[in-house]
């Protein structure tokens, strides 16, 4: 009778260990999840030459940047990108991590501004489309506000993502009139089963139904709730670059979900506060907070 030796037999042992192992990571890994993370941000990098509000964009380029990557987000959603020379250093800073970018939006000739709308990303962007919105009041009337839409794929599934910044003040009407502007680059550019993530300062007051009601509907877009401590995105009572007033706490600072007909396993939303003592008064990095989301989708 053929005998076969110890090494062969414990060779064959070893194999079927390999090989029962190798199966059972392939098939978990099947059944894993994608997930996608998008963070928004009005970094508040106004033009130098406003230097008497002492927000100093220079100073807070690198501990933004550190932030930014730290917060391990898939795409970047910038509002507020408005001086050149430190939108230059940090697109060099973040660009071993994010290497693509698009933006800001709207830059044309003449004496206002671009929209501030910067978008970066760790895979590949593909340029959708932008909008200039048509009416104005005030200050804003500056600059280009209006909205920038990319698409890209992360983790194997396409998505498009849309940065904004809307009217700060002025009637309702305006407000009505941009998000009718947004909602219509979107719709230009949707395809069934590509959903679409709607970031931005859309400067509307959660609590004021009337308003973010007819965003939403407008949009045909989902919000969800805020998890973690902080439930505010403009915080005067904790944010150290706000006039402190204990009494003026809002979210006006959203990402949104259009679903295209994708819907998402889960989703996770929450309000981020970065800080680093970047003068002697101030930590907070920005007058307002970010916003992180994550998706998780079934494979």
């Amino acid at each position: 009778m053929f005998s076969q030796s110890p090494n062969i037999i414990k060779m064959l042992n070893e194999f079927r260990v390999y090989f029962s192992t190798l199966v059972l990571i392939l098939f978990f890994s099947s059944l894993s999840a994608q997930t996608i993370s998008v963070l928004s941000w009005n970094i508040k990098f106004l033009p130098r030459a406003f230097a008497h509000i002492g927000h100093r964009p220079l100073k807070r380029v690198e501990p933004i940047a550190t932030h930014l990557i730290a917060s391990e987000a898939d795409v970047l959603v910038l509002q507020e990108a408005f001086d050149r020379k430190a939108n230059r250093r940090l697109k060099k800073t973040l660009n071993l991590v994010y290497p693509y970018t698009y933006g800001p939006a709207n830059q044309e000739p003449g004496f206002k501004i671009n929209s501030g709308i910067l978008i970066l990303s760790k895979t590949p962007l593909l340029y959708r489309g932008e909008v200039e919105f048509s009416d104005c009041e005030k200050e804003d009337c500056f600059a280009r506000k209006g909205a920038l839409l990319v698409e890209t794929v992360v983790a194997g599934r396409r998505i498009q993502v849309l940065g904004t910044h809307l009217e700060a003040g002025g009637p309702s009407s305006i407000k009505l009139t941009q998000y009718h502007e947004v909602a219509g680059l979107l719709r230009s550019h949707q395809l069934f089963g590509i959903p679409q993530i709607i970031c931005g300062d859309f400067n509307t007051n959660q609590t004021n139904t009337y308003l973010y009601q007819a965003m939403l509907n407008i949009l045909q877009a989902e919000d969800g709730p805020l998890y973690g401590e902080l439930q505010y995105t403009s915080d005067h009572m904790l944010n150290d670059m706000d006039l402190y007033n204990p009494n003026d706490r809002k979210v006006i600072d959203y990402i949104f979900y259009k679903p295209n007909g994708v819907q998402p396993q889960n989703i996770y939303r929450e309000v981020l506060r970065y800080q680093y003592p970047w003068n002697k008064k101030q930590k907070d990095l920005s007058d307002h907070f970010a916003v992180w989301m994550k998706l998780t989708f079934d494979k």
